[in-house]
Formats: structure tokens, sequence, C-alpha cells
């Protein structure tokens, strides 16, 4: 408690009032895990709104309804073109800006990972870069590309993000290594950038009101004539990103200067949720508090070495890639996302800006920001029951944890000597035995709740793999305790 009151205090009392942060809050959608049902996918887009959001960034992967060879391998709760469109519109008319994401270069896992696709590796041994040396790649890449932009142009796409980060394995395919001697002069870099025009240009010839946007990753410390040589001082908008809390030391003053010497315009890129852990199932808030404020004060120094740099992307990833486990899903973010989207346009956090949130998530007119920061808040948002069910379970878990009244009596009675002796007081084990069965059956009501939460709002494989992960272990562990010969006994 005392360490939530200190963020309260951080977040409340840190006033820059000469600042005015980002006029465009772009919110990230990562759909390679947890996709939303429809109807919760629309209520999250509301509350963003009424969060002070303008736009969203829609990385559909495997759960666009794509066509064609691509079909095949589309996720089996993918979402229908008419539920896309549906998604689209209610964005469009809550004047939320959307922009698809849509990979290039490498976190291509959801393509490469099958069987018919695996020769398009750069490496064959992992399904993450596109052998981009093959015309086949961009041939593909080029199909995801125009099938998403031929549903978002309908909506007045004015941008795509095309990714092109954690590029790790370029040059290895055969494709690769034939051409790079003969059209890149052994320069990775250089066969990099050409296939990245490529796709940059095929966006402006096919749909011309649209730009494109990609992470900084390959631009970051390229040659300045290189980047020249390509267009794409011309043809893209780079996006930096870093989720530190630190960005003075990962965001050094040269690699801005660098930046500006190729690009008139730049984003940044922070993180709400999803960088804090890949198995990180509850939002620990302040580290994001502390990386968007970086992000406000990486603005305020550095916007005038561009003509524009007013707009950023807040990242909620839902996996660290297609086959990591699920990190915090949205019901646990979503406090915060609205302190950040707040962070970013202001800083520190008013009482104006707190009851703010405080109406949007339909909360009682007594709910407090200590309230908001704990998880212990009687709102009703989007979600709210997941979140309260996934809350409970980590306080049990954490209270049986920090029980050590119960773990010193295993370590006294309920040794493998007891064990094997069949032996001990009957007093302690009975008292142990007790602790597990409570734990239980409070065990059993948060699973219970959790499964109608998650029902309500993600498709199954959402829960069951939640569970399998993060429920069960624990579960089981209680399970085998009661198993020995004696608490067997005692029906725990």
């Amino acid at each position: 408690m005392l360490l939530q009151r200190t963020l309260v205090v951080f977040l409340a009392l840190t006033v820059y009032t000469s600042l005015c942060g980002y006029q465009r809050s772009i919110v990230h959608f990562d759909m390679k895990g947890a996709p939303p049902k429809v109807a919760y996918f629309k209520q999250l887009l509301t509350t963003m709104s009424g969060l002070g959001a303008t736009g969203v960034l829609m990385e559909w992967e495997d759960m666009f309804p794509y066509q064609g060879d691509l079909n095949r391998i589309v996720n089996k709760n993918a979402y229908t073109e008419e539920e896309v469109i549906s998604i689209l519109e209610h964005a469009q008319q809550l004047e939320l800006e959307v922009i698809p994401l849509v990979q290039t270069l490498a976190h291509m896992e959801w393509i490469l990972k099958n069987e018919e696709y695996s020769h398009l590796r750069e490496d064959e041994r992992y399904p993450m870069v596109a052998c981009i040396g093959d015309p086949s790649s961009l041939e593909l890449i080029l199909d995801s590309v125009n099938q998403l932009m031929q549903v978002h142009s309908k909506f007045n796409t004015r941008y795509i993000h095309i990714g092109a980060d954690e590029a790790f394995q370029v040059g290895i395919c055969e494709a690769d290594r034939l051409i790079l001697p003969v059209k890149y002069e052994n320069d990775t870099l250089r066969m990099i950038f050409d296939h990245l025009k490529k796709v940059s240009i095929n966006v402006t010839e096919e749909f011309p009101a649209t730009k494109v946007l990609m992470w900084y990753d390959e631009l970051k410390s390229a040659p300045l004539e290189l980047i020249k040589e390509y267009s794409l001082d011309e043809l893209v908008i780079p996006v930096v990103w870093k989720y530190t809390a630190n960005l003075d030391n990962d965001l050094p003053p040269e690699m801005w200067k660098n930046m500006s010497y190729s690009f008139k315009e730049v984003w940044g890129g922070s993180a709400f949720k999803g960088a804090d852990g890949a198995s990180r199932y509850w939002n620990r808030l302040k580290p994001y508090i502390l990386n968007n404020k970086e992000w406000y004060l990486q603005n305020e120094k550095y916007k005038s070495h561009f003509t524009t740099f007013d707009s950023i992307i807040i990242t909620g990833w839902q996996r660290y890639d297609h086959f990591a486990s699920l990190c915090e899903l949205w019901p646990t973010s979503m406090v915060s996302l609205a302190l950040n989207l707040i962070v970013l346009t202001k800083f520190h956090i008013d009482t104006a800006s707190a009851e703010q949130v405080i109406n949007a998530f339909n909360c009682p007119p007594s709910t407090t920001l200590d309230q908001l920061v704990a998880g212990t808040d009687k709102c009703r948002y989007p979600g709210y029951r997941a979140r309260d069910a996934i809350r409970d379970y980590v306080q049990l878990k954490t209270f049986f944890e920090n029980s050590t009244w119960v773990h010193n009596r295993e370590n006294g009675w309920l040794q493998s000597s007891h064990m094997r002796l069949s032996a001990s007081n009957p007093y302690y084990i009975d008292a142990i035995g007790k602790a597990y069965e409570r734990t239980l059956k409070k065990m059993d009501t948060i699973t219970n709740n959790m499964r109608t939460a998650f029902t309500e709002i993600f498709y199954p494989d959402v829960i069951e793999e939640f569970e399998t992960d993060y429920i069960t272990p624990f579960v089981e562990d209680l399970q085998k305790r009661c198993g020995n010969i004696f608490l067997r006994q005692k029906n725990c």
C-alpha cells in the first residue's frame, strides 16, 4: 500500500506547466493474443475515446479474414470481413483514426510457422524473418498488405504501419546469399532498405492517400546517404520505440540528431502493457507511468529537431511474439491506459483528469486514485469482471505464498522424513490441511468467476491458455500437497 500511495503522490504532484505533450495518442491493439470479441472490441474503442485517445493501431495478424492462399492459415476465431468493417465503422463514428499494422520483414511467425511457408524463412530453423531475397516472399507480403488496405482504405486510412523491427536474422537464406554480392555489395542493410522501399512504393502507388510508418530499428544507425539512396527519407515516417524508464540513456541525443538529418517527421512509441515481462499477467502500472513520463520529456527535448513530432503510439502488446505466453490482458490494463494517456498530454494527473477517468470507467463518485492504482475500485468499465477475477487470484496466491505460519509448519512437520515414516504431529498436520482446503475452495470460486468473465469478452482458447499457464500450476501444487498420506485422511 505504501508503494501504491507513493505512486499516486508521484502522479499527482509532479507538474510541468510549460509543457504541452503529444497531440495524437494512438492506442495499439495486438491481436496475436487474446483478441477481443467484436462487442468487447467496440466497448474498448468507446472507452478509450472517452479517455482521450485520438486513434488506434490495429495489428490484426491472423485475425484478419485474408482470402486466397493466406486464407488457409487464418485463426479459427478470425473476424469476418463484415465484423472488421463493423469495428472500423464504430471507430470512425468515434472519430478515432485507424492505422493498420502488418509486419513486412520480421515478426512474421503467424505466416512462417506454417509448413507451407517454411521455405520462405530467412533461417530455416526460426519462423520470424522472411527471406526477402526470394521474390515469393515479397509477393506474399504485398498480398497481405494489399488485402488489409483494400478494407481499411474504405475508411480514409491516412497511415499504414509496416513493422520492420527486430529482424534478428538477415542474409542467411539461399536466395539472400545469392543476391547479396550481385545486387547489394554484400551489405544486408542495403537489401533490407531495398525491400522496405518496394513495400512502401507499393502502398503509395496503390493507395496514394496513405503514408507509411515503420519502427526505427533499421534506421537508427544507418548511414544518411544510404537512407537517401533508397528514398526512405521520403517514403517512410520512423516510429522510435522504447519501453524503459531511462530514455536519455537508451535514446541518446546523437540518435535523435541523426534521425533529424534524414526525416522531417518522427513518431514516438511507448507502452501501457505487454512490456514488463513475457509472463506478467497483472499490470504493475509504475513501469509504464515512468516510461510515458520519459516519453513526454523526450518530446519536449527533441521536437525542435523535426518539422513534426506530435504523435505517439502507446503500445499494448499481448504477446512478445506469436509463440510467447499471454501477458497483461486488456481488463487488467485499463487503468494503465487511462493514466498514461493523461501523462502523455499533461505529464501529471490533476483532479480534473482523475475525474475524467472515474466517469469514463463508470466508477462510484467516491472512487479515489489510490483505489484505481491498487485495483480495489468498484468501477464498471468493459471487462471489469475479468479484472476482478484476476485480481482476486493474485491476492489469494500472494496471501498463501506469504503465509509463513503455514510454511513454517510444513517445514517443521511435513518433511520428506515424515512422509517416509508416515508419522507426524496430527495437530499441526490438521492445521496445514485446513489451510490447503480453504485455499482450494476459494480457488474454485475464483476460477468459476474467471471462466464466466472471460467467456463474455474473449474466445474460448483464451481462458484455456490463461488457466493452463497461470491458474492450474498453483491449484495442482495445492492438490499435490493435499495428496500426501496425512492430509488425504482429512478429505483435503
